[in-house]
Parts: C-alpha cells; structure tokens; sequence
C-alpha cells in the first residue's frame, strides 16, 4: 500500500472539480432531487461539488461538511472495527458469534457456531437479513428466532442487515465498550470524522440534510415514515448502517483505504489486514460482481481507448482497474461510494432524496471514466436467449414484497409483479410491475425501468429454480403462478 498525506483541496477553478460539479448539477435537475454533494479524491487532492438544498421546506444550500445519513456505508467501518480487534488479538474472523455472545444460539436457534465473525460480514449467515426492519427489534437480536432461514451459514450468499446486528454486538462485548464508542475512538476520531455520529443528540447541532421524497418532480419531506421509529436508526441497527456524515468525511474514508492511517500518520490498520478487508470471499454473486469483508469487489478492463484524461496514478492506465464499492440506503436518503486504492481514486456522492440513485449512478460514471479509463455501462440482454420460462416463473417471498414472476408478451422477457407480503410488521410501498430480459438464461435486467436499471439473478440449478435473488436478497420460491398450469 502507498503511503498517503493527509488530503488537500483543489483550486476553485481546478478542471476535475468543474466536471463534477457539472455532472452533479445536471443529474440532480434531471431528477428533481432536493439536494446532493459529490466528492473525489485522487492522488490525495480533495475535489467537492454541491447543489441544491438540505430542506426543501427550509432551503439552505449543502456543502461538503452537510451530514446525511449514509445508510449501509456503515458496514464499511464495522469490518475495519472489526479487523482492528483482530490487530488487538481480542477476536479472530474465524470466532464463531457465539463465543462472544454466548446464549445467543438458544435465544434465536441460529447456528451461532456456524456462523462465524467473517460468514457474518460477506453476508452468508443464511437467514432473512431484514427480519429486524420487517418486525422491529422488540426483543432484541432474539426477534431473530421467527425469521426465515435460507442455507446453511457459508454456503449461499444473501445480504444480511441483521449479521450485522450481530456484528454490532460482537464488537462491543470483545472491546467492552459500546460498538459506536469503539468506532469513535478507534476509526472517527483519528480520521478526522469528529462530527460524524449515529445519533440524534451527536449531529443536531450541526448542518444536516432532511430526507425527502419525490413524486411528480416535486419534493416532499419525509416524517415519521419507514422502517424506522424515528429519524435515527435504533441502536441495534448502528453497526448495519447508523453512521450520519458529509462527503468530506467519506473523502477520508477513501484515503484510509490505501493508506490505512489517521491524519497524523499513525497506523491504524496494518497493509494486511487492508488487503483482508478488500480480498474477495465469495465467488461471484453477480456477473463481474463478489464480496470482500462486506465490499463489493468489481474488476474493470480498460482499454487504450478509455485512457484516464486525469488524476490516476496507475502506471498502467491500460491494465484492469479493481474498485471496491457500497452503497447506502436509508427512509429519504441515497448514497454511494467507490474506490480504487491501488490507483488511490475515491468517489462519493450523498443525496437527500428516495430517488437519489439515479443522480448518484450518474455522476458516479462520469467520474470513473475521467479519473480511471472505467466505463460503466447496463448489461444489455441477449436477443438470442430463449430462456426456459416454466422453470423461471413462479411466486417468489422476498424480505419486503411477494414476487410474482409470469412470462411477458416476448417469449424472451418475464415480468416480475411485486405486492404485499402477508406479514404484521412494517412494509414498503408496492413498486409497479417490471419487464426483464435475459443477458444470461440465470440473469435479468429490467427494460421499462427508469434509471438505475434493475438487475436480478435465478438459482441456476435444478428443474426449477428455488429462489430469485433480488435487491442483493434472496427470495426463495413458495409456489407456482395461480392459475397457471404445473
């Protein structure tokens, strides 16, 4: 890993930052989005842009110290925390949960010596990972005895918000101090994020984006909505995605990845245990796409033709580019983080807004392309496939909807129609019906759907798939379509 200086900032009329700012602006006029701030980092120098506001009903306009809750970015900083207790000796990633928490195996009838520290953090714990969103935590991480249970732990992949819980909680009883102390003391404050918090009381006093809706173009703020009982996630839910932060924070976060230090030089993860975090452990979960200590990992040809026009240090601009990644989600706000520590690029973008994923794909793109030579782009379906469409279809439990998958008018598409599940705890609203095409006979990306496009994968084995994976969820299939012939 390259050393790293503590990051400086661009010149206001420096040429990476007017394009940012040139992409932000556009993507969040497009989108009607209240407000956003993107961020890169590149060879240490600092670039922010910002647009719009942090109210819609109070309008002051964001900046790169705006907080915003930053969602599932969190788990991020929950497997470093995780990795400095293994410098400290006081765990091990192979630690089966149990052993730090014990009798939580008799209180859930998870297999707690199955799952490990590490099947916790690539998300292969094997049970429904949004139990705790649906029914709410009333007894705690035991309010996981009632949720479903997919594969055995290590042996499938699903993501997990509750392994995370679990993580939460193994963290604090190893450093015996509450998991948000621990991040504080060992994480936040050496780098810098001293304003960062996870509650309420930590970030009221500070300049913080409301979470909206938009409907129509027109924004809405949203409260008192959502899976969460009040604007901040409750303390159970900290480790999976509680952190509240700008992009100037995150920019630091993007550092210590290739540098592992706080702004003063100290090391505060080894070279080793980055490569730890950002090493693969699953196998692809989706074309081009595996998963680290929680990061998604993707590999990125480059060709002559996309030569970075600025700021990589690569020695190879021509050679693959490795970007780990996460996004995050929470009720009314959009976030997404990218970084390539071998060529020490990072890019943020924050936005308060449901619809926020649009604005921070595009300027995600623009980005990449400039700094790195990576060109995105939506896998395209294949109008050759002539997909086995009686295995595919059926109905399909997915943690926030029940799926309902038919074929659609093309022999070569399905149409996959959500509603609600039958459940007493909290639900999203019911999306309307999406068409799909297939780029493999497993793998479907959406045709009618606006910006992002939505991708989902099938079981591939067997003579009907017994699952669908969608959202990065597992749903496993309960039935055939009613009134269809079996």
């Amino acid at each position: 890993m390259a050393d790293a200086r503590p990051l400086t900032d661009a010149p206001d009329d420096d040429a990476v930052t007017a394009l940012l700012a040139e992409s932000l602006q556009a993507a969040l006029a497009e989108h009607h989005v209240p407000g956003a701030v993107a961020g890169v980092v590149s060879n240490d120098v600092r670039h922010v842009a910002s647009a719009g506001v942090g109210h819609h009903e109070l309008p002051r306009a964001v900046d790169g110290d705006t907080l915003f809750q930053v969602g599932s970015i969190t788990k991020t900083l929950t497997s470093a925390a995780v990795m400095a207790l293994v410098q400290d000796g006081r765990l091990c990633l192979d630690d089966p949960v149990e052993a730090h928490l014990p009798g939580l195996g008799d209180a859930t009838g998870l297999d707690t010596e199955a799952i490990t520290v590490e099947v916790a953090l690539a998300h292969t714990a094997g049970f429904d990972g949004d139990h705790l969103f649906v029914e709410g935590a009333r007894d705690g991480l035991a309010t996981l005895s009632t949720a479903r249970r997919f594969f055995h732990p290590g042996t499938g992949w699903s993501y997990n918000n509750a392994g995370f819980s679990i993580v939460g909680e193994v963290i604090a009883a190893a450093a015996g101090v509450p998991f948000e102390s621990f991040v504080r003391e060992r994480l936040l404050d050496p780098l810098g994020m001293a304003t960062a918090g996870f509650r309420a009381d930590d970030v009221i006093t500070r300049d913080v984006a409301a979470p909206h809706w938009v409907f129509d173009g027109a924004a809405y703020v949203l409260r008192g909505i959502g899976w969460q009982p009040g604007w901040e996630l409750t303390p159970l839910d900290r480790a999976a995605g509680g952190l509240v932060a700008s992009v100037n924070h995150l920019l630091e976060w993007c550092r210590f990845q290739w540098s592992g230090t706080g702004l003063d030089g100290t090391r505060l993860l080894t070279d080793d245990s980055l490569r730890r975090l950002h090493h693969p452990v699953t196998a692809e979960v989706r074309p081009g796409e595996s998963v680290a200590l929680d990061w998604f990992v993707h590999t990125h040809e480059v060709g002559p033709e996309h030569a970075p026009a600025g700021g990589s240090a690569s020695p190879d601009p021509s050679g693959p580019v490795t970007t780990i990644e996460h996004g995050g989600t929470t009720v009314g706000y959009i976030s997404d983080l990218v970084v390539a520590p071998d060529q020490r690029v990072g890019i943020v973008v924050l936005t308060n807004a449901t619809n926020g994923a649009a604005v921070t794909q595009a300027v995600r793109r623009t980005m990449l392309a400039e700094l790195l030579g990576v060109v995105e782009s939506d896998p395209v379906p294949d109008p050759d496939l002539r997909p086995d469409l009686d295995r595919l279809t059926g109905v399909y439990e997915h943690a926030f909807a029940t799926l309902t998958v038919t074929a659609g008018d093309d022999p070569r598409t399905v149409v996959v129609t959500p509603s609600a599940r039958d459940v007493d705890g909290w639900q999203p609203p019911v999306t309307s019906p999406v068409t799909f095409g297939f780029s493999s006979p497993t793998d479907i990306v959406s045709l009618d759907q606006p910006a992002p496009v939505k991708v989902a994968h099938f079981d591939p084995d067997g003579d009907r798939a017994q699952w669908l994976l969608w959202e990065h969820r597992r749903a496993p299939r309960t039935g055939d379509v009613p009134g269809a012939p079996t």
